[in-house]
């Protein structure tokens, strides 16, 4: 009886540490209720917003980031986004599809976070699931930037055609979408 409870404690304390590679923030339906939106981010004169987008597909797409100020360097899951079709379906269809995918799955039409200025920051965008083709997989594809103060920055996973691509663009102006480079990661 001993060497059962033995191994059972060590199994309680063994396997939270089973998983310990990332770091999940993200929204779920038991701690965050239901939402119907995502948390909305404002820029400051001392950080940049980054927000994080899927366009091509509605495949759900999960983000990470990870900081360079983070003492934690594992990445930090932030929530899965999902192209909800919008100016490609009925406006009503595609409200409804971000309304329905909010609310229970918590996947939304886009993410944002706050980002430290003049700092690098990495953002990865993975997907993988069903589609009507069979399973799928796409990343993780990594991007590197260093955020300037104030400006709002668009992280876009895009999937084109058979492949997916991950590009990085200053939207500070909205109108425009400027390339930003991306950085090998550190």
């Amino acid at each position: 009886m001993k060497t059962h409870t033995l191994l059972t404690l060590t199994l309680i304390l063994a396997l939270p540490g089973c998983h310990s590679s990332i770091r999940d923030s993200s929204p779920s339906l038991l701690k965050d209720g239901i939402q119907l939106r995502q948390n909305t981010v404002v820029v400051d004169a001392q950080h940049a917003k980054v927000i994080m987008k899927a366009s091509g597909y509605t495949f759900p797409v999960e983000f990470s980031v990870r900081r360079a100020t983070d003492p934690d360097q594992r990445f930090e899951v932030l929530g899965t986004v999902v192209d909800s079709g919008q100016g490609k379906v009925f406006g009503w269809i595609a409200k409804l599809n971000e309304v329905a995918n909010s609310a229970t799955v918590k996947r939304f039409p886009q993410l944002e976070v706050q980002a430290d200025a003049d700092k690098p920051f990495e953002v990865s965008g993975y997907s993988n699931g069903r589609g009507a083709g069979g399973t799928y997989s796409c990343g993780p594809l990594k991007s590197t930037f260093t955020p300037e103060r104030s400006k709002v920055y668009l992280v876009e996973f895009q999937f084109v055609g058979q492949r997916c691509e991950q590009h990085v663009y200053d939207v500070t102006q909205p109108q425009q979408r400027i390339p930003v480079t991306s950085v090998p990661a550190v």
